[in-house]
């Protein structure tokens, strides 16, 4: 019956190409809404305006070239056809998985650890074995997933002072204009709103607390805090629904709760790993109590692996290999085929997959594919997968980390060159560069980078530009031009500077571990042999900070902007600080710059208002301090500055709207956070002033 449509369907087509109709030439992944692939081209009114017009000769050429998929199409009807197309009230799950090991799921390896709940859900699904992140970080990864596209065209390639801009539609997006109501819940900060990734979500769910200046780890909720509230959303749902599902719980550190604690005394990893999988049993149980599961496609992957001493690397987000981007990847859908997918997959294919198996269109800009033609048994071109690492590149000036993956060849393009066949060598211990053609994988990696940019290129924070030199040069941090490489040597190669990398990672171990001596030791080593880190000058400050070195800390950030000028993070850790040594006046320009330059970052707004407010600029600070609140309008701190602004305001005005101003501040942080000390003291204050009018 499939082959007779199949051949139905071709021949009116072919009928209507000889007709001279208008073909989109676009789309390159065929028509899923009837059930099937038909073709590679599709029939479209003459008024779509994406469109060519091409002549019958022309017509009957493409005809000819897909020949061979018609004979595919006649002869294996049954496989083509995945499944039947899905309900238009399909539902929609996406759950990632923060610093997931592809190893670390017991359905993939079952050394490590048990994981029941995915694998039950992974034995009814097509499973991707060589599914690829683009980036080994959090917010880069994930915008890969909600846009469909790399950084190359999107611009988020690290997570510090990268944001999302506007202008690129996000998953979320896209099926609200098809009428989802969508949600998501959020397990880390560092996918706090303020960073884009919340654009197209009816509710955001992101109340992971707030990031503490001086702190080194990212504020988190465990897992069972955001499966919770993520059942009680979907279950008020009356319509069709996406939500997004973000635990961060396999994220170092590693501190599993009981009883996974005791479960896996010698690997906390894989006990933060059981402890994910037995929350999201509760969401899958739900949904099945609930007779949803069956009306839901359900995509699990996690945004990157963690290294664990592997390849010189400690955790993630400098290197590249297999340990850090090879991810599991999930798909459940109503009538989908229990498979193990060995092709080539990665995170921008789940934008275009989930369209297809709705049956609305994919945007024309997204780089990815679907994934629907490899769950049919399909072969597709061997197409290139882009990968890159730059946060070391912008914390330390090396070498950025670009590459890619085709077949089975992996390509990582730093000065010591590295190729791989991730068949016979999934653990990347053989480099195979001195017997490929590295020339010509350069050139293949330029084209594959040129083909993918798009503006969101040019959006890099890191601070190197000559208006941010320019203004630290004025207040003196500087005393010269910035050099920048334009070439990169061996020593400059991140396989050189693994130790460099390692000393740092264990110095902020030993800070946690009350070795305070040799943790600062072990900074001035890093700092020592490589100058422009950054992020050792970042950590040295906050270890002098703890420990009430502040002024110590002070003359760190001032010295890592002389060797790295016009380093964003290090500016604005320097206001920071300079507010905390209560020398506000000093403060206030090192902020501005910050909120000039980094625009949605409302901490910088928060604390140059904090600073504007102690040296009486008062309307200038309620001016910024609501800037802060546009940017996130959650931010605890900031309703917190603007009811003891407004208290300043009372008392030198006797004006008695300060007065309620104040209370309904102090209010909207207790909501927030109903323990914040400071804005009960505050909310006391204002009521004993309002009793007294």
């Amino acid at each position: 019956m499939y082959s007779a449509l199949a051949l139905f369907f071709s021949l009116i087509s072919l009928l209507q190409i000889l007709n001279k109709s208008t073909v989109d030439v676009n789309r390159k992944t065929g028509v899923f809404g009837g059930g099937f692939y038909l073709l590679e081209w599709k029939i479209l009114p003459r008024k779509t305006s994406k469109i060519v017009e091409l002549t019958k000769y022309d017509m009957i050429k493409s005809v000819i070239r897909r020949l061979p998929l018609l004979v595919v199409l006649l002869g294996a009807g049954n496989a083509v056809l995945a499944s039947p197309p899905l309900p238009k009230n399909t539902n929609v799950l996406l759950i990632t998985i923060d610093t997931l090991r592809y190893d670390r799921v017991g359905i993939l390896s079952d050394r490590y650890v048990k994981t029941p709940n995915l694998d039950s859900l992974a034995r009814r699904s097509a499973v991707f074995t060589r599914a690829y992140a683009h980036n080994p970080l959090t917010r880069p990864s994930h915008a890969n997933i909600m846009t469909g596209t790399t950084a190359l065209y999107h611009g988020v390639s690290d997570n510090p002072s990268f944001r999302l801009e506007a202008r690129y539609l996000t998953l979320a997006e896209h099926l609200k204009k098809n009428n989802y109501k969508n949600g998501a819940f959020i397990g880390a900060f560092v996918l706090d709103s303020r960073f884009g990734l919340n654009r197209g979500f009816d509710l955001y769910n992101d109340h992971t607390g707030v990031q503490e200046f001086g702190k080194f780890d990212f504020v988190e909720r465990p897992a069972d805090q955001v499966v919770k509230p993520a059942i009680e959303w979907i279950a008020g749902q009356k319509s069709k629904w996406f939500c997004w599902v973000h635990v961060f719980d396999p994220h170092d550190p590693y501190t599993p709760p009981e009883p996974f604690k005791t479960e896996y005394p010698q690997d906390p990893y894989s006990g933060e790993v059981a402890f994910v999988d037995a929350q999201l049993g509760i969401l899958f149980d739900f949904l099945k109590k609930s007779s949803q599961l069956e009306k839901t496609i359900v995509i699990i992957t996690s945004d990157h692996g963690e290294a664990f001493g592997e390849k010189g690397e400690w955790t993630h987000g400098f290197f590249a290999y297999n340990n850090t981007i090879h991810i599991p990847l999930f798909l459940f859908y109503p009538g989908v085929e229990s498979k193990m997918v060995r092709e080539n997959a990665s995170h921008i294919d789940i934008f275009p997959t989930v369209c297809d198996l709705l049956g609305i269109p994919v945007p024309a800009h997204i780089q990815g594919e679907s994934l629907l033609p490899l769950i049919a048994g399909r072969e597709r071109e061997k197409k290139q997968i882009y990968f890159e690492s730059l946060s070391p590149h912008f914390k330390m000036d090396c070498a950025p980390l670009r590459g890619f993956i085709q077949g089975d060849i992996k390509f990582i393009d730093l000065p010591i060159k590295e190729v791989y066949n991730l068949d016979t060598d999934s653990q990347e211990e053989m480099n195979l560069a001195s017997t490929s053609d590295i020339p010509r994988l350069v050139k293949d990696l330029e084209i594959l980078m040129k083909s993918q940019r798009g503006r969101g290129a040019k959006q890099n924070l890191s601070g190197k530009d000559a208006e941010i030199l320019h203004k630290l040069k004025s207040l003196g941090y500087i005393s010269g031009a910035p050099t920048k490489n334009k070439t990169y040597e061996i020593k400059d190669d991140l396989k050189s500077l693994a130790p460099v990398i390692a000393h740092l990672r264990q110095a902020v171990e030993d800070f946690k571990a009350e070795k305070t001596d040799l943790a600062i030791k072990k900074i001035n080593n890093v700092i020592r042999i490589r100058p422009t880190y950054s992020s050792a000058y970042s950590n040295l400050s906050f270890i002098q900070y703890n420990i009430g070195q502040i002024d110590q800390a002070l003359d760190t950030l001032k010295l890592g902007l002389t060797r790295v000028p016009g380093d964003l993070m290090l500016t604005a850790n320097l206001g920071v600080m300079l507010i905390m040594a209560k020398r506000f006046k000093e403060a206030i320009k090192p902020l501005e710059y910050c909120t000039k330059i980094d625009k949605f970052n409302p901490d910088n707004f928060n604390y140059l208002g904090r600073a504007l407010m102690e040296t009486e600029d008062y309307t200038r600070a309620e001016e910024i301090l609501k800037q802060a609140l546009k940017l996130d309008p959650k931010m605890v701190p900031v309703y917190n500055n603007l009811g003891y602004l407004n208290l300043i305001l009372y008392v030198k005005t006797a004006d008695k709207k300060y007065c309620d101003y104040a209370i309904q501040n102090f209010d909207a942080a207790l909501a927030l956070n109903p323990r914040l000390q400071s804005a009960l003291k505050g909310k006391e204050a204002a009521l004993k002033y309002k009793k007294q009018q």
